[in-house]
């Protein structure tokens, strides 16, 4: 009999929870899309919005007053939003603006691609 090594118990009940964790990782955007239809929808008169030039249309951004806007730009393909990337409607959770939802076509001057 060969009793198991209490390092390798240790390893292996580490290695289910991170297992458990990748999986529910992958379900992450369909809860986050679910909390976000819960959440207040952001407005551009929040502070917060104003102060990163947050609209709810990115097809209404005056290209003057924000420069680093580059053309089709949109919340749904930010890796902040945490709905489903390129979502051509709907509101979800943001990782910029805790507590709010944010629209899928909006943008703010926080955009950053998803990778």
């Amino acid at each position: 009999k060969s009793k198991a090594d209490p390092s390798r118990r240790a390893f292996l009940a580490g290695a289910s929870v991170a297992v458990a964790a990748v999986i529910a990782g992958g379900l992450k955007p369909r809860a986050a899309r679910a909390a976000g239809a819960k959440l207040p929808h952001l407005t551009d008169a929040d502070p917060l919005a104003k102060s990163l030039g947050y609209t709810q249309n990115h097809n209404e951004i005056e290209k003057a007053e924000h420069p680093t806007y580059k053309a089709g730009e949109h919340c749904s393909l930010c890796r902040f939003f945490q709905g489903t990337p390129g979502e051509k409607s709907g509101y979800a959770a943001c990782q910029i603006y805790p507590g709010y939802a944010v629209n899928a076509q909006g943008w703010c001057a926080s955009f950053n691609p998803r990778s």
